[in-house]
């Protein structure tokens, strides 16, 4: 390649080939969504060796080994030399680091690595040595007790921060949970072990090491760092200190798209690179080349009203688009039922399945739209969670619903027996056997009412069973009555059990639809195990790709011809903990903009005014951050409630109501 100058510029646009031709000192890229930044990286990548620095002076840090290590061969493909950059993730490099220099850290030989499986189970067994775990009190399992130390050490914050913040009914634990991660700490150091966290601490760590910090800094001489609005405050922390020396410095991020702040990101990183740095230039791009300039005029409405950012405005490449429609239902089956047929409208109109998104706060506000999706035969991928039938909470529920229908359904009973306290699975297998070749199952179950430490759990169950199953109640009622005995059992069986709850809520909803337990059962089991290919599950042609649902979360970096955004209330989106915290309001604001920008030529925002919240009957408010003048201007209104429907208050503001019943009539 002769002229890469002109190779560059016939190829980027003005902020882009600033971006890539930038080599010295720090060097902030703002990158709003689909603007090319991955593209950045990767001409950037091939510009500095062009020009003839050392590929292995070169350090590009991703989150995921797979996106470095695409960059880099796409750079490659012009010369074949990029190909020996450094890239990977801030672990990876990290253990690269450690494996040389750990002796000085205090480590008598090699180390042995630990994956989350082994720290968990270590956890464990020194929750035990320290008398923690017993049958008399409910301390946390062992995969909680890991994820709580995790996120103490990521977000460089308290046991009693994470624990208050995450898990409230632990509390009590704090000081305990906080004993065990210095035991967990000592028992690492004193048997070689190191576990994922420790690779960016103990980087760190090393990096404050005078002369190891030059050694490093001396090698890379380049750093690029990719998504640096998702590093935490230690990733950031290695980065400053690698580049302290020769500040040759550049991180490329978003920061309206910070949205992992759960799993430790820190926001405001993208803020202190320019007081930890402040020669730094800063480089916007916000020439768009994904998405219609209505749809990226909500997005710009949207975020502007953001605390803390980086003003900035997205534009379009591509001329013309309809605007983005809200969408206001009365339930959330009305919402599936017609999201499902515009599905099948949009395909039939040449948009494929595939080509189509549907994206949600929580994964608990798509189980209305599975079985929805499901009575149509429309093949679809769940990201994000599992799906509806596969989460263990609905197993539950369901294998008590198939007792009712069939009581000699061995594999019900089994689960529904295994849920109590003091049965095992041998007391498990000689109840089944009296309770599936009796002709009365009620009585059968009677001669282990008295002489057991699990009697009293089971006079519980089987005086719920024949609540249940009593004449002159709907099926609501009937599955109320099994959430009431079942709920005590989730809060003592899982720790998360308050995520957990919103799928309860969503079957309540459910059942309203059904008239009989075999139609609802018939239809959740429809929905088939996700490790199954959808050629098995769906009757659909072999080479037609599934619609996307996805959370959020999971949605990020991808995107579709037609996005749906489902949910759009108060408590559902802002979530409802967010509510108490600027912090955590401002990223949940930040989760909006991210959906709404995965869409490319259609986008779909849906509202359902009536709901279920911890077994009530609810009445939402659309989300705030739509529920805005400025924002509505942006938007085409459609509704599909009636006039007495809207006795409810639906919007606060009195002239979006009166337009709204002047559209009705």
């Amino acid at each position: 390649m002769k002229d890469i100058d002109k190779f560059l510029r016939e190829r980027l646009n003005p902020s882009q080939y600033e971006a890539v031709s930038t080599f010295y000192g720090p060097v902030l890229v703002v990158a709003g969504a689909g603007t090319g930044k991955t593209r950045v990286i990767e001409y950037r990548v091939l510009n500095l060796v062009h020009n003839g620095i050392d590929p292995q002076n070169i350090l590009l840090l991703t989150f995921t080994r797979k996106a470095a290590r695409s960059m880099l061969d796409r750079a490659a493909i012009h010369k074949k030399e990029c190909s020996r950059v450094a890239g990977g993730t801030f672990h990876s490099f990290g253990f690269s680091v450690l494996k040389r220099y750990a002796h000085l850290i205090g480590f008598k030989s090699s180390f042995s690595f630990l994956d989350e499986t082994d720290s968990e189970d270590a956890i464990h067994r020194l929750a035990v040595k320290l008398g923690y775990v017993s049958k008399k009190r409910r301390f946390p399992q062992k995969q909680t007790l890991k994820y709580i130390i995790s996120s103490s050490i990521n977000r460089e914050e308290s046991i009693e921060e994470t624990v208050l913040k995450e898990y409230p009914h632990f509390y009590e634990y704090y000081q305990e949970i906080e004993a065990l991660r210095e035991a967990y700490i000592n028992y690492k150091l004193d048997h070689d072990l190191l576990d994922y966290d420790d690779l960016l601490v103990y980087l760190k760590l090393l990096l404050k090491n005078d002369s190891i910090r030059e050694t490093l800094s001396e090698r890379y001489k380049f750093i690029m760092v990719d998504e640096y609005q998702d590093t935490n405050k230690i990733q950031a922390e290695i980065v400053y200190l690698l580049g302290e020396r020769h500040k040759n410095v550049m991180v490329v991020g978003d920061d309206a798209q910070s949205i992992y702040g759960f799993r430790g990101a820190y926001f405001k990183n993208m803020f202190n690179f320019v007081k930890v740095f402040p020669d730094a230039k800063i480089i916007k791009l916000e020439a768009n080349y994904r998405s219609t300039q209505p749809i990226l005029d909500l997005a710009n409405s949207i975020i502007e009203k953001a605390k803390e950012k980086y003003t900035k405005v997205l534009k379009a490449q591509t001329q013309g688009g309809q605007r983005p429609i809200l969408m206001s239902f009365k339930d959330p089956e009305d919402e599936a039922e017609w999201i499902s047929d515009k599905v099948l409208e949009l395909r039939t109109n040449g948009i494929d399945f595939h080509q189509i998104g549907i994206l949600f706060r929580s994964a608990y506000l798509a189980r209305p739209l599975e079985i929805s999706l499901s009575k149509r035969n429309i093949p679809y991928v769940l990201y994000g969670g599992l799906k509806f039938s596969e989460t263990a909470h609905i197993k539950d529920v369901i294998s008590y619903l198939k007792i009712l229908l069939n009581p000699k359904d061995e594999l019900a009973w089994r689960r529904v027996l295994l849920l109590i306290e003091g049965i095992g699975t041998k007391t498990a297998e000689k109840l089944i056997s009296h309770l599936t070749t009796s002709k009365d199952w009620t009585e059968s179950v009677k001669e282990f009412l008295y002489g057991y430490r699990y009697s009293e759990q089971l006079r519980q169950l089987l005086k719920t069973l024949l609540a249940a199953s009593a004449q002159g109640l709907n099926l609501s009622q009937k599955i109320e009555i099994i959430l009431e005995y079942y709920q005590p059992i989730l809060s003592q069986r899982y720790d998360d059990f308050n995520r957990r709850l919103g799928d309860l809520d969503s079957l309540r909803q459910i059942a309203f639809g059904y008239n009989s337990f075999e139609d609802l059962i018939l239809d959740l089991v429809a929905i088939e195990p996700p490790e199954k290919a959808v050629a098995e599950i769906y009757t659909q042609p072999q080479d037609e790709k599934p619609l996307t649902l996805s959370t959020i979360h999971s949605a990020k970096g991808l995107e579709w011809e037609a996005t749906f955004i489902i949910g759009l209330s108060e408590g559902n989106l802002p979530i409802s903990y967010s509510h108490g915290c600027e912090d955590d309001l401002e990223e949940e604001r930040r989760l909006l903009y991210v959906a709404i920008t995965r869409a490319k030529r259609a986008l779909f925002l849906c509202f359902h005014h009536e709901g279920y919240r911890g077994g009530i009957h609810t009445f939402n408010r659309l989300c705030r951050f739509l529920d805005d003048n400025d924002v509505l201007k942006k938007l085409d209104l459609m509704y599909f409630v009636s006039e007495q429907d809207l006795e409810v208050p639906f919007y606060e503001k009195e002239d979006l109501r009166k337009s709204l019943l002047e559209e009705l009539k």
